[in-house]
């Protein structure tokens, strides 16, 4: 009996690791920005060109916890995404290219359909709380200060061969509470040489459901697209250069009717119902396992290439950044931007009218780092801004080789503050725009209009909100716009001073390998508070001291006293 039990024991724990987990999620829930994370590589929910968001699986909720019912409808909340994703597609040495669309991927009528066991194999998925204080109160001490406050683990293995491990991490810190940082490890795991290694971070950005079901009444792709019929024309995808960042806003922030001003008082939740600028910002991208010149069977013309080789005969990054409708086939339509017998789905900054228009509209000193690089789908960015495909390619990857990525999701109030209206990004106009040349175009804030060419239906961009109201209750001075945050991401992961990117260019290629994680001033944590009734039919709000002892190498500042806000 004992032999048998032995033996059943052994089989279980060899079933245990043949066979991949189920589809399972967990949820950032630590800082203001809160996202589901798939153990199938998927983010935020299955995609779906439309549709809902179940409770308890926000899909980049910014501000979290938003959901509401007013005058009896159901409101799901402020998320910002219609489900994201990552692709990758590569080719065995001798063998046909394959294909993973993990997530961000659907029929031909934008309908989602099953990643799990398609392109996805579910193996691991963990999460970690770091938190300084634990749930009863008393200081945690095992709290790690040079560690996330919120870590998610989760790994899936592809029938690329290609088996993904990704790490994302949160914090409640206030100015950085606002993004989400991803590293990804991509290792060969199969017994072949994969070449022409493409591997595309495949995002929705929609901001936001609360906004266009309360303004519009409904919340879909299509309404975000600049054609007509159910495209409304006030929605723009932009491309900040200088910090390797995609992103979407709304012409003036969607403010709300009915309760403008009761929402717009100090310490509610502002009057502009999507106020949201979200994007996706690449902190790091694998410069060591790119594809040599004369490795990548990619079909090239002259004009696709001219200019794209450094001087390690390695092509410049990125290579792709397609904006798309939310139609999102793998097989028949996305598949083809990463075959390399196919043209390259987005051009290049090569031409002498490339650089002529650096020096006009954006910056001339930047043009030697950006010729060779993809110029974007820059037309599309506002006639069909939602889908993207924003991809690094070639990549030759060797039996048992690991090469590394960070991406950071991020959110603010708005693209800018008042005084970025000096910088360009390139996107902001209607198509008939960028067909007429005018790619690069100033940055909007809900400080202030502007007024510049080609701007749509509207002749100006942008919201005098700010002049005349508070900044609303998730937002911490200082820390206002979606560069704001960036740069805190870009300081959070390289360990590096903070530094205000419109004034320089950030090298993802460049960045360390890892995040440093421990430079960041930590403030004293928030006690944990229990609410009781009382006799009199009022509440009372309890909690202990222990906070008042926290300490830290690198406190932002000693305790001081407390704040309850109603």
């Amino acid at each position: 009996m004992k032999q048998i039990g032995l033996i059943i024991l052994l089989l279980v724990v060899f079933l245990g690791e043949v066979y991949p987990q189920m589809r399972d999620w967990r949820v950032h829930r630590r800082g203001l920005l809160h996202q589901t994370v798939y153990n199938t590589g998927e983010l935020g929910r299955a995609y779906n060109a439309g549709g809902t968001v179940q409770p308890g699986s926000p899909s980049m909720e910014w501000p979290a916890y938003s959901s509401m019912v007013l005058d009896r409808v159901n409101y799901p909340g402020q998320h910002n995404s219609f489900g994201s994703g990552i692709w990758i597609a590569g080719t065995p040495l001798g063998k046909d290219r394959l294909y993973a669309f993990c997530g961000a991927t659907s029929n031909s009528n934008g309908d989602p359909i099953p990643v799990v066991g398609v392109y996805s194999i579910p193996l691991n998925l963990q999460k970690i709380e770091n938190f300084p204080v634990l749930a009863s109160g008393e200081l945690n001490p095992a709290f790690n200060p040079d560690e996330a406050e919120e870590i998610i683990i989760s790994s899936w293995d592809t029938p690329v061969g290609v088996r993904v491990t990704r790490t994302s991490r949160a914090w409640s810190y206030p100015g950085y509470d606002s993004f989400i940082i991803y590293e990804y490890e991509f290792e060969n795991v199969s017994n072949d040489t994969i070449n022409d290694l493409f591997i595309t971070f495949a995002n929705t950005f929609g901001p936001s459901m609360f906004g266009y079901q309360r303004n519009h009444g409904s919340w879909g792709e299509a309404n975000f697209r600049g054609q007509p019929p159910a495209g409304l024309g006030d929605h723009f995808a932009r491309y900040d250069l200088k910090r390797f960042m995609s992103y979407n806003h709304e012409r003036e922030g969607l403010p709300e009717v009915d309760f403008f001003e009761q929402w717009s008082a100090p310490g509610n939740r502002g009057g502009l119902n999507s106020p949201q600028a979200v994007g996706i910002m690449v902190l790091r991208y694998d410069y060591d396992h790119l594809s040599l010149r004369d490795q990548t069977t990619q079909f090239f013309t002259k004009s696709d290439s001219a200019g794209m080789w450094d001087e390690n005969s390695k092509a410049k990054q990125p290579f792709l950044l397609r904006y798309e409708n939310g139609n999102l086939p793998g097989e028949t339509k996305t598949g083809s931007w990463m075959n390399p017998a196919a043209r390259r789905k987005t051009g290049i900054w090569q031409s002498v009218t490339d650089s002529t228009r650096f020096a006009d509209q954006f910056e001339a000193d930047l043009w030697d780092y950006w010729k060779g690089r993809t110029q974007t789908s820059a037309n599309l960015s506002w006639w069909q801004p939602v889908s993207r495909g924003y991809g690094f390619y070639p990549y030759y990857l060797t039996p048992g080789q690991k090469m590394r990525f960070t991406v950071a999701e991020v959110a603010g109030y708005g693209p800018g503050v008042a005084s970025d209206r000096q910088y360009t990004d390139l996107g902001g106009a209607v198509r008939a725009g960028v067909d007429e040349g005018a790619y690069f175009n100033p940055v909007p804030s809900w400080y202030d209009t502007l007024q510049y060419n080609y701007l749509g239906s509207k002749n100006y961009i942008g919201s005098e909100y700010l002049k005349t109201h508070p900044l609303p209750w998730y937002v911490t001075p200082g820390v206002v716009s979606i560069r704001d945050v960036a740069d805190r991401a870009i300081q959070m992961y390289t360990g590096d001073p903070l530094m205000k990117y419109d004034s320089l260019q950030y090298k993802p290629e460049e960045a360390p390998t890892s995040g440093r994680y421990n430079t960041i001033s930590i403030p004293v944590p928030a006690p944990v508070i229990r609410i009781e009734d009382t006799k009199a039919a009022a509440n009372k709000v309890l909690w202990g001291p222990q906070v008042e002892s926290f300490n830290s190498p690198r406190m932002h500042a000693a305790f001081s006293h407390y704040e309850v806000l109603r």
